[in-house]
């Protein structure tokens, strides 16, 4: 009897010690498993997020090259004729009740010669990369205070950060998309803008008394969609509220990422 209870024992402990056994070869086969899953998740991500900073590298570099060689077109071929227009006409001897048409005229091309010649560095990436998109986004706040066709008003608070060049390239052309639609479409008096700093974070909000649109429409405008792509490139949350009869609100909020 108790030879036999020897075996049970035996038998129970050794059952036991293999059940244990092979659970811990589970447990660490799980381990090591989950451990290969991190790693290509990780491995994953890295070579995503290297990819999108290649594609936007492209993306920044071909779009920089044809806002480059308009500016250049505007600058050296555009602005070249009206010089010589106004240079023709100051040089015209016309009679004394004909003076004051000529002195519009002459008024006229020294409002579009300041206009392009803004249009020009605003588009123009190198003035972009000397300024920073903050300065860059005043002047063209600026410029659309120039047309007297909106009372502009602009605050700011916090304190600015660095970002790396190419978003910020990014961050300004969706504030000047944003502009652009304003002046094109809302039909309205007024813009604000406000941008905020806190920490890592910056935040742009721009908002028009204008007649608004219906958001997330299958029509929404290319402009937008542009808008929406970039920000997606950043990445940034791009938030747009609007309704007919009730102006736009545009909110930009992008976070550097830290070490």
């Amino acid at each position: 009897m108790p030879e036999k209870f020897s075996e049970v024992t035996l038998i129970l402990f050794a059952s036991t010690l293999i059940i244990l056994l092979l659970t811990g070869l589970v447990v660490v086969s799980l381990f090591i498993n989950q451990r290969r899953k991190y790693r290509f998740h990780r491995e994953k991500f890295e070579m995503k997020t290297n990819f999108d900073r290649e594609l936007l590298r492209s993306h920044l570099e071909i779009q920089s090259q044809a806002f480059e060689s308009i500016s250049r077109e505007l600058h050296d071929n555009v602005g070249t004729l009206i010089s010589i227009a106004m240079v023709h006409i100051r040089s015209m001897s016309v009679p004394v009740a004909e003076t004051e048409k000529i002195s519009e005229v002459d008024g006229l091309l020294n409002e579009a010669m300041d206009s392009l010649r803004d249009i020009s560095r605003s588009i123009n990436p190198e003035n972009i990369n000397r300024l920073g998109w903050q300065k860059s986004f005043v002047a063209e706040l600026d410029r659309v205070r120039k047309t007297k066709l909106f009372n502009v008003q602009y605050s700011e608070e916090g304190l600015p950060f660095s970002i790396e060049i190419q978003k910020q390239t990014i961050i300004f052309r969706i504030l000047q998309e944003t502009l652009n639609n304003i002046v094109k479409h809302s039909c309205g008096n007024q813009i604000y803008a406000h941008v905020g700093f806190v920490n890592n974070i910056v935040s742009v909000t721009i908002r028009d008394d204008g007649k608004g649109f219906e958001t997330g429409q299958p029509g929404e405008g290319a402009g937008i969609k542009n808008m929406r792509s970039r920000a997606a490139m950043l990445p940034a949350v791009l938030d747009i509220e609007s309704g007919v009869k009730s102006g736009t609100i545009v909110k930009l909020t992008y976070t550097e990422p830290t070490l």
